[in-house]
């Protein structure tokens, strides 16, 4: 293998000589564990717990580039795993080296024998190292507590993050799964994700979600969209409702729906009435009147 295959970041890891001998070592020599060393790419398996589902194509050419030219930076996590390796943390290296031709790759190796342990292991390493969308990460945190056996306290202090936090990722996962996608392609942020999650139904959370899109609402502006959505709170009821109000309540129920704000029908004698709508903004005002279609 040439110098320049080799790559400065790998110089920097093992001397010359060392990857020299690795080169040729026989396939099955292993390194032991805590070592960091030079292993054949075709020896290490993909990690079947890996929270990333999804590489960008553009920055993985970035990446086997930037290899190309400057060698690995940081070698890869793996552990053993019959005759040859599985995948801990780096599947993105571990792409890119093998995309560039390159044979053989900078490795770590730690202890796990268990696929518990594995499991555990690849979930949080790739948790605080990998750049994984809300979902994502979602999703690892959701194994970590149902197939690791742990609770969110104990979750919280493995990956270094606040309980609250874990438990705001975790509420992630009951949005729609239009609104998850939308997340995991960054259509929509993990701050607007959470405002939709207070939102009392899935057609609701769908509807603000649409106008979260249409009209590129930042965090805030989503926020004071859900927060006029809350009904007024409720008042002592000093008679029992007649037939009648209960039929108005079911139309303002409708209304406040259809429209995302608040409305209030007041009824007169003579079969006359007035429908209250609130707007909280010109911006609301504007949406109310497309909604109405207004030219």
């Amino acid at each position: 293998m040439s110098k320049k295959a080799l790559g400065r970041g790998l110089k920097a890891l093992i001397s010359e000589e060392g990857f020299a001998a690795a080169e040729k070592a026989e396939e099955n020599e292993k390194l032991r564990e805590g070592a960091i060393g030079s292993l054949p790419v075709d020896k290490i398996r993909v990690n079947p717990f890996q929270p990333r589902k999804e590489f960008d194509e553009t920055a993985l050419e970035e990446l086997r580039n930037s290899i190309i030219e400057n060698g690995v930076i940081q070698p890869v996590t793996v552990c053993r795993d019959g005759d040859g390796y599985q995948l801990i943390s780096g599947e993105r290296r571990l792409r890119a080296v093998t995309g560039a031709g390159f044979k053989f790759i900078p490795a770590y190796v730690i202890e796990a024998h268990e696929d518990a342990s594995k499991l555990e292991l690849a979930l949080i390493e790739n948790i605080q190292r990998e750049d994984l969308n809300a979902i994502e990460v979602a999703l690892a945190l959701r194994s970590l507590v149902t197939k690791c056996n742990l609770t969110q306290d104990e979750v919280a202090q493995k990956v270094g993050k606040n309980r609250s936090t874990v438990s705001n990722f975790l509420r992630l996962l009951k949005l729609p799964r239009q609104i998850q996608d939308s997340i995991r392609s960054r259509e929509i942020s993990s701050g607007h994700a959470r405002t939709l999650i207070n939102l009392p139904n899935e057609h609701l959370q769908l509807k603000v979600w649409r106008q979260i899109i249409a009209r590129q609402l930042s965090v805030r502006q989503a926020e004071a969209l859900v927060n006029n959505m809350f009904k007024d709170p409720p008042k002592e009821a000093t008679k029992q409702a007649s037939p009648r109000d209960v039929q108005l309540g079911e139309i303002e129920g409708i209304l406040r729906d259809r429209l995302a704000t608040k409305v209030k029908v007041v009824e007169k004698k003579g079969g006359q009435g007035e429908i209250h709508i609130r707007y909280f903004s010109n911006d609301d005002l504007e949406r109310l009147l497309d909604l109405m279609g207004n030219d």
